[in-house]
């Protein structure tokens, strides 16, 4: 497994210089460079913790940088994606959706987005999957907006999300992304996107891992990093990238693990090391305490999520934002 290479400035040393990527959402240069990590090493982790090859998604690139904005978003350069095949083959080895719909009755986001609809509204759900966010919108009319889902039913539109705002500016009364901005290269056009899908005084709704959290204390967690994350969000962020485009924020929070979440947690708590914390600030390394503390940690949580319920008011793990169009 190939070594990652770091540089970190104090805290006090400017970040900016002429070939520094700035923040994906407000333009403005880093305020830290937090590490660089080799490509061989992503590569090696997602074989040997996932058993999926990025190698042909990175071919171009030798490293990627992680940095932090002044909005407190961690972003990594160069933000490449996953592609269809990537997805294809990483959803179908671990059965994600049916891990991310498991209890949806009971996920935080959904029951919470829900309270700020009303009778009627019309919702769009970009990068729905199957759609499962429906169910719990009897009282309004549904939409699910993804190019690549499975899903058969008369409620899904299979457009690109760039498509679809140019055919239906102000058709909605909400627009709601549940776990997709963090997998997009460009998340600031992302959201302008959503905002013009809604009318004045529409909704637009986001949810997306939150930092710092148990999610990023995972060290080498390979979903949390390219192609699959590109980004970490927070409450502050999402103010921001509201304000970019004169958007009144109704709410920017966390919220509690929903039950999908349930192995995350078991995962965080039994793990022997979690990643450093400051002033080293290290998430991914070649370690052979850091490999082996994880391969055990989920080996026990896959059972215990089984059997035991997370505790009450467990760490949040989400980050959520609703603003609404003036």
């Amino acid at each position: 497994m190939g070594a990652a290479s770091y540089w970190r400035p104090s805290l006090d040393t400017p970040a900016a210089n002429s070939g520094t990527p700035c923040c994906p959402i407000t333009g403005q240069p880093p305020r830290r460079h937090i590490q660089t990590i080799s490509r061989s090493l992503i590569s090696d982790l997602w074989r040997f913790y996932q058993r999926v090859d990025v190698k042909d998604l990175f071919r171009t690139v030798d490293r990627f940088d992680m940095y932090e904005s002044p909005t407190g978003l961690i972003y990594f350069h160069p933000p490449i994606v996953g592609d269809g095949k990537f997805y294809d083959e990483y959803y179908d080895r671990w059965d994600v959706h049916e891990a991310l719909n498991y209890l949806a009755e009971s996920r935080s986001d959904y029951k919470r987005t829900a309270e700020h609809l009303q009778p009627g509204d019309r919702v769009v759900d970009v990068g729905c999957g199957p759609g499962v966010f429906r169910h719990h919108l009897p009282h309004a009319h549904y939409t699910g907006l993804d190019p690549y889902t499975r899903s058969t039913g008369d409620f899904i539109v299979r457009e690109m999300l760039e498509e679809h705002a140019k055919t239906h500016a102000g058709t909605y009364d909400a627009a709601t992304a549940f776990h997709v901005i963090e997998h997009v290269a460009d998340p600031r056009r992302h959201f302008e996107l959503m905002v013009q899908l809604v009318r004045p005084g529409g909704l637009v709704v986001l949810a997306a891992p939150f930092h710092p959290s148990p999610l990023s204390e995972i060290p080498n967690f390979p979903i949390n990093m390219p192609p699959h994350h590109v980004t970490w969000w927070n409450p502050d962020a999402f103010r921001a990238l509201a304000a970019e485009f004169g958007m009144d924020v109704v709410e920017a929070t966390v919220l509690p693990p929903s039950p999908h979440q349930g192995q995350i947690f078991w995962l965080h708590r039994l793990l022997a090391w979690r990643t450093d914390p400051l002033p080293r600030d290290r998430y991914y390394a070649h370690r052979w305490p850091w490999h082996i503390s994880i391969g055990m940690a989920h080996l026990l949580s896959k059972i215990i999520s089984r059997v035991k319920r997370m505790p009450p008011y467990p760490r949040p793990v989400d980050a959520y934002l609703v603003a609404r169009k003036p």
